[in-house]
């Protein structure tokens, strides 16, 4: 039997722009990120589908999940959606979450 794939946490960024959910652009997260970007919770999870699946309101507030750590307390509760960004804190890569799936964010050479 194969071994599920180990728990990693991931930090999740929502865009502060809701316009920019109708454009999402990589440029938004390489260029000014703290501009254009809130980072509002840590998830612990096996795949960025996970992340994004708990990072959605169901039945309950999403920010009520065991798995996340809600970082804005100060900010309107909203789902994960197109236009934000999902890091992984273990290797930095991130993704930008796309209308189907996610592209991952490849920063240029230094």
């Amino acid at each position: 039997m194969p071994q599920p794939e180990a728990s990693q946490r991931y930090a999740v960024y929502h865009v502060r722009d809701i316009w920019a959910m109708l454009s999402p652009r990589e440029d938004r997260w390489l260029h000014n990120q703290a501009l254009h970007f809130r980072h509002v919770a840590d998830v612990q999870a096996q795949q960025l589908e996970q992340v994004f699946a708990l990072t959605n309101h169901q039945e309950e507030s999403w920010t009520s999940h065991q798995e996340i750590v809600w970082h804005a307390t100060d900010a309107p509760v909203r789902s994960t959606s197109v236009g934000d960004v999902i890091v992984s804190s273990q290797t930095g890569q991130a993704w930008l979450v796309l209308p189907a799936g996610f592209i991952e964010i490849i920063s240029p050479p230094a």
